[in-house]
């Protein structure tokens, strides 16, 4: 998040030397497009496209072309609970509800939503989408748009370091499609997918730097993007915290007497940078802090080979690098680098160590993958030692935090790295350098994630959408009263989420995935009506009192991805109708609901042949 020094003299193409501003043009030069193409902000707009032409016509395809379906991956919880978090905020607000405390999910008491992502600057900002098109397509539009802000955020800051256009195209599609990027993107997690603040926090430091912008506007822009991050995700906003202070450290190491004072300087103004976020996300802040967060039980921490190791279906067909992917590990996860890369940053310290800014890199970098290993080395799936920081990671704080995550803040490093080395002096061999910079983004690419419609490859010609007729048509309208409380059955992950936010929050939810997901392994639904996969006269006894004590007005069945067990509602006395793909079965207090025999309840849940 700093550099050591001011960079040293020379030209913007010199490594670590400050860009030139080429808005205008040279002077005995005539204008013409070439010059108006030099301009930082025609090239910034240019770099945004090329990203998002390279993401919409690849990648994020089904879901440019079908803007109003939930195509992303339904078989994952996370879509479902960022379009309710999409939805949540304007209906809230608009209601003069307290945002941070629903009652609209899981029955009797609701549920704190203190330390759940619910986006809130990402919902605020497509308020207008969301109200006129719905919170399924200001999901769409927001996940398509995420990684090439992202890559356009490390172009503008590669850019002002290097002063060339083609480098910094380079380094920002380093950050905007790396692993980290194309795993949280695909999955439409919102929450880690917007990474611009990171690289847009090292340009305010880098203009500030420059003497672009003065000490108060850095602490007010600053501290917006602080303030920012914590309210988009408060373990991403601790991350931050703690790599802007080691980069201070790692700073004043570097910088010598002479840059120390700098240093200096830059501390002080992140520190009331800091002060005016924690001011601006107090009330988030003081909301979380009197609630109690959740406990992961396995920290994610890097696993050494994912760098390497790209997925099964991606090695090029090199025998060793196939077996490793094949191996029982989890290869290619969100901290895939790839060997080009690595060399390339290898090569940049090596060649540039005498470069301030090349040393403050590959410190941070070498720092960032250590940390990020969390508590333990695992090298392919296998544990081979404990680390001697493993008890940090059972902190109050930290023991919420996923190491690997960490990894972010490795692909910033890389990204300008990228950017420094392609813009460097050139060698005999100028052509080998892009070679290389050709290899590490075909080894991106190569490693990209396929969206999935619903679980399908999207070769598919055949488009569903995990939201019935029954919601998008409006024909709850008929079948339910306001306020109704529901239990929503489907394959599909939160589907209920996803039509309560879907139908502007008319029906409340019993049930719903938070956190408790990740910490518990539960699923959307309530634990008594769970249980109905494994029925006995206990369990359904159990779920005739939770009926009638939680209000449950009716239970919907996913006719499309219904669950092999949903027919046992009819068993047990429950007389259901089908409607816009939904089958609804009225409770009425479960009055109907009769006793059944142990070999009845299990033959209705077995799947059909």
């Amino acid at each position: 998040m700093t550099t050591v020094s001011r960079p040293e003299s020379g030209p913007p193409s010199q490594i670590g030397a400050a860009a030139a501003d080429t808005s205008g043009p040279a002077v005995g030069d005539p204008p013409g497009l070439r010059h108006r193409l030099r301009s930082p902000a025609v090239q910034g707009a240019l770099a945004f496209l090329i990203y998002l032409v390279a993401w919409w016509g690849t990648a994020f395809r089904p879901v440019i072309e079908h803007p109003t379906y939930a195509v992303l991956d339904q078989r994952s919880a996370d879509p479902s609970l960022f379009t309710w978090g999409l939805g949540w905020w304007p209906y809230a607000l608009g209601h003069g509800i307290n945002p941070f405390y629903t009652h609209e999910i899981g029955s009797w008491a609701g549920h704190s939503l203190a330390w759940v992502t619910t986006v809130p600057p990402l919902a605020l900002l497509a308020a207008p989408l969301t109200i006129t098109a719905g919170p399924v397509v200001s999901l769409n539009l927001l996940a398509a748009i995420a990684l090439p802000l992202s890559g356009w955020a490390a172009f503008l800051l590669c850019r002002r370091l290097t002063g060339k256009f083609w480098p910094a195209l380079a380094g920002g599609a380093v950050f905007g499609f790396s692993a980290y990027e194309m795993n949280h993107g695909s999955a439409g997690q919102l929450n880690l997918a917007y990474s611009l603040l990171l690289p847009v926090l090292a340009y305010l430091v880098v203009i500030w730097r420059d003497g672009v912008i003065k000490a108060r506007t850095f602490v007010i822009l600053a501290g917006l993007a602080m303030a920012l991050q914590f309210y988009l995700m408060m373990e991403i906003f601790a991350d931050l915290t703690a790599f802007v202070g080691i980069s201070l450290l790692i700073g004043l190491a570097l910088a010598g007497r002479d840059g120390r004072p700098e240093i200096q300087r830059l501390a002080a103004v992140l520190g009331q940078a800091y002060l005016l976020a924690a001011v601006l996300a107090a009330p988030y802040a003081l909301y979380a802090l009197t609630n109690k967060g959740p406990i992961l039980k396995h920290p994610s921490g890097l696993d050494l080979a994912s760098l390497v190791i790209p997925r099964p279906d991606r090695t090029l067909g090199i025998g060793w690098l196939t077996s490793a992917a094949a191996g029982p590990g989890l290869p290619s996860s969100a901290c895939y680098v790839g060997i080009p890369l690595l060399l390339l940053a290898v090569l940049l310290a090596v060649t540039r160590w005498s470069s301030k800014i090349v040393r403050f890199l590959s410190c941070m970098l070498a720092f960032t993958i250590v940390v990020a290993l969390g508590p333990a080395l695992y090298v392919d799936g296998t544990r081979i030692t404990g680390l001697p920081w493993a008890g940090l990671w059972r902190l109050p704080i930290l023991r919420n935090a996923d190491p690997s995550r960490l990894m972010l803040f490795a692909y910033l490093v890389l990204a300008v790295a990228t950017a420094l080395y392609l813009a460097g002096p050139a060698r005999r061999v100028p052509w080998a350098r892009w070679a290389l910079a050709v290899l590490v983004l075909v080894f991106i690419a190569l490693d990209t994630i396929p969206i999935k419609i619903n679980g399908l490859p999207t070769k598919t010609s055949v488009v569903a959408t995990s939201v019935p007729a029954f919601i998008s048509s409006g024909q709850y309208r008929h079948e339910l009263s306001p306020g109704e409380t529901v239990v929503v059955i489907s394959a599909i992950g939160n589907a209920g989420m996803l039509w309560q936010a879907q139908s502007g929050f008319y029906m409340r939810i019993a049930g719903g995935y938070f956190t408790e997901g990740i910490a518990h392994n539960r699923t959307d639904l309530p634990w008594r009506v769970e249980n109905m996969a494994n029925p006995s006269p206990l369990v359904v006894g159990r779920f005739e009192r939770y009926v009638k004590s939680a209000h449950i007005g009716a239970v919907l069945v996913d006719t499309n991805y219904e669950l092999r067990w949903a027919g046992i509602f009819r068993l047990i006395g429950l007389v259901g109708h089908t409607v816009g793909g939904v089958t609804v079965y009225p409770t009425d207090g479960c009055q109907s609901c009769h006793n059944v025999t142990m070999a009845e309840l299990q033959r209705a849940a077995q799947p059909a042949v």
